[in-house]
Order: C-alpha cells, then structure tokens, then sequence
C-alpha cells in the first residue's frame, strides 16, 4: 500500500512537471550569440558580448520583452567559420529566435548562409566585409562596412588639405585588401594622388623594405589598413626609420594603444572607429556611464557600443513584430529607425546601417581622443 502510494505519488510530480516546463519556457525568449570569444582575436568577441549582455540584463530589469525575460546564449565559433555554423545548428535547437554574430567577416558569412536558408533573424554587431548581407534579407549588422570607412578616409584627408598618400596593405585579407580598394577608388576620385601603393603577406614581422620604398616618395599621409598587432609592429618600424608622417587606419587598429610600449608612436595616427567614449547623445553617455558600472572600466573596443546596439535592434523589433515569428522579426528589423549608442540606425536596401562615422587619434599616453563625428 506504502509503495503504491508512493508510486502514485511520483506519478502526479511527473505530470505537474511536464505541464509546468513549457510554460516556463515560453516565459522566457532565447537569443543566440555567436562569434570568437577565444584566441587573438578574442578579445573582439568579448567585448561585444560586454555590450549585447549589458542591454539584455537591463531589459530585463525593465520587464523584459513581450513580457517576458531574454536569455542571451553564447556559443565561442574561436573564429572558425565551421564552428558558427555548428553553434547555430545547436543553438537552434534550443529555441532560439534570432541571433547576434558573427564577429569577424568570415564567421559572420558563413553563419548567413546557414541562417538565410531558415530565414532566421542575425544581426552582426562588427561584420565590416560587404558581402555578409547580400542576398540575405535576413541578415543586418550595426556597425559600417569597409568602403565606408576607407572612402570616409579619404575625404577627411582631403579636407584635411592632403594631396598625396601612400599605402601600405596586407595582400592577404580580405579585410585590407576590401580598404584599399574603395580608398584608392575614392582618392582617384578627389584627385588625392597616391604615390607608392606596398603589399605586405599576412603575420609579416618586417616592414622595413615597403616603408623604405614608401619613405622614398616624400608622401604627406600613408594609409595602414591594418589590425592593430600589425599596425604596431610597422609605426616602431617606421620611427626606426625616421619617418616622420601621419598614419590613418580604419577600425582595425582601434586596439592598438593596447600594443605597443612606446605611446608617442600613437600621436601621428588618425583612424575612423564605430563609437566614441566622448559622444555626447544622452543615449551615449547613459552607455558609457553604465558600462564603467557593470564592468569597472570604460569600453575600450568599440564592438562594445555595436554589440549594445544590435541587442537594441534585435529586442525592439521583437517588440514591435509582438511576436517571436521569425519573418515578423525581420520584417521589424527592417523598419528599424531609432538613436542607438553609435548614432541613428535606419538599414538600406542591402540591409546595412545608415549612421554616424567617428574619427579618433590618440594623447602622448595612448588615451584616445575623439577628434569628429561625421552623421548621414
């Protein structure tokens, strides 16, 4: 009798369990994030996943979404193309309704294919390479692409009254080589004269021939399109060759301070980056005061800002499709038009952001020094 209660009883709590699990899940909306968060390039992944939890956690302090807590999912892909899309394949199973990467450019295409065919909501916060959104009208992203910023170059430089450059690129990236040529493009365009134009092959430790090369030309500017480990290693190079010149980068390099021991080399470099510390918008300032408060340091990558804001972008279509329906999602991702950290977003025809570009160069101790903000 004893047992047959008992066995009765455990019946019940089965029951009430399995009848209680799915409502909790459904109080709860999943997210996935996706990208590297390990490696060299890691630190990228990390501080966008800074910002996207930064935003989830005061969501759901508010309330939520839909009147419902977000649960933000990371999945670590170490860069490799493979493991985005198998962190989408698992995450997917977990009833996840959109996503948040990739990271890097190569990531973040390889995950749009896979997401494209499901139709399911991606937003990358830091993929700059043109053709992660193509064809894919699933897929956004929240920070500017790479003709952008190098085009932008060029037209400060020219304001700036500079009328001839060099260049000194990585042949081996697609990410340099992507900058360097909507740069030249646009020089040719201004009448900015380029006068020596050096390749260098990916992880080169010495630069010294191409900036002897580059050096001979007198140019008044070189353009590094670099990240910023390499970056560092050509600005010690070239001071061991007394160049004496300003370099531009584009965001690559916006983690250089953090690379090189000599911070003056820092002085003569000029470079376009997705967000500014020192933005004065209300919705900025709120973002940097709250970061500094979550994390006991200021964001320092600007993928923090770009991470915040495809969380803003992701939770509010949500909230406004009223539904976790994947195309009701994008179809509100699409209409998106509101101030985010890095500025207004409104997405184009090929669903990448219409917003604010901002250029930075640094003090003699590398703190960075916000220097313009150019808006659409």
């Amino acid at each position: 009798m004893k047992k047959r209660s008992i066995l009765s009883m455990l019946v019940v709590i089965a029951l009430i369990i399995t009848a209680v699990l799915p409502a909790l899940a459904e109080d709860v909306i999943k997210i996935g994030g996706i990208g590297v968060l390990s490696g060299n390039n890691g630190k990228y992944g990390l501080a966008v996943r800074e910002g996207v939890d930064l935003y989830v956690k005061q969501v759901n302090e508010r309330g939520g979404v839909l009147g419902k807590q977000v649960q933000i999912l990371w999945e670590d892909t170490q860069g490799n193309a493979s493991e985005a899309i198998n962190a989408y394949l698992k995450l997917s199973d977990m009833d996840v309704v959109g996503f948040i990467g990739g990271v890097l450019s190569g990531e973040s295409k390889a995950l749009a294919q896979v997401t494209a065919e499901d139709g399911m909501p991606q937003i990358s916060p830091s993929a700059t390479d043109y053709e992660v959104t193509t064809d894919r009208p699933n897929v956004f992203r929240t920070c500017f692409l790479d003709p952008f910023q190098a085009k932008s170059l060029a037209e400060y430089m020219a304001a700036e009254d500079i009328k001839n450059v060099a260049v000194l690129y990585d042949n081996a990236t697609d990410y340099s080589k992507g900058l360097y040529e909507a740069f030249k493009a646009k020089c040719e365009e201004l009448g900015v004269e380029i006068l020596a134009t050096e390749a260098a092959a990916y992880n080169d430790t010495d630069y010294k021939t191409q900036l002897t090369t580059i050096q001979n030309t007198k140019p008044e500017a070189v353009f590094l399109p670099y990240y910023g480990s390499d970056a560092a290693l050509i600005l010690a190079q070239a001071k061991e060759l007394g160049m004496d010149v300003k370099f531009y980068g584009a965001d690559g390099i916006s983690d250089i301070a953090e690379l090189v021991s000599d911070k003056s080399l820092l002085t003569n470099v000029v470079y376009t980056d997705h967000f500014s510390t020192e933005a004065q918008s209300d919705i900025a300032v709120n973002f940097v005061k709250a970061f500094e408060a979550e994390y006991g340091k200021p964001p320092t990558i600007s993928f923090s800002a770009t991470g915040y804001d495809a969380a803003v972008v992701l939770l509010s279509a949500i909230e406004a499709a009223g539904s976790t329906d994947k195309q009701a999602i994008v179809d509100a991702i699409k209409a998106t038009n509101l101030t985010a950290v890095s500025g207004n977003i409104t997405f184009d025809d090929h669903n990448d952001p219409i917003k604010s570009i901002f250029f930075q160069t640094f003090a003699q101790n590398g703190t960075k020094l916000f220097l313009k903000q150019v808006d659409p």
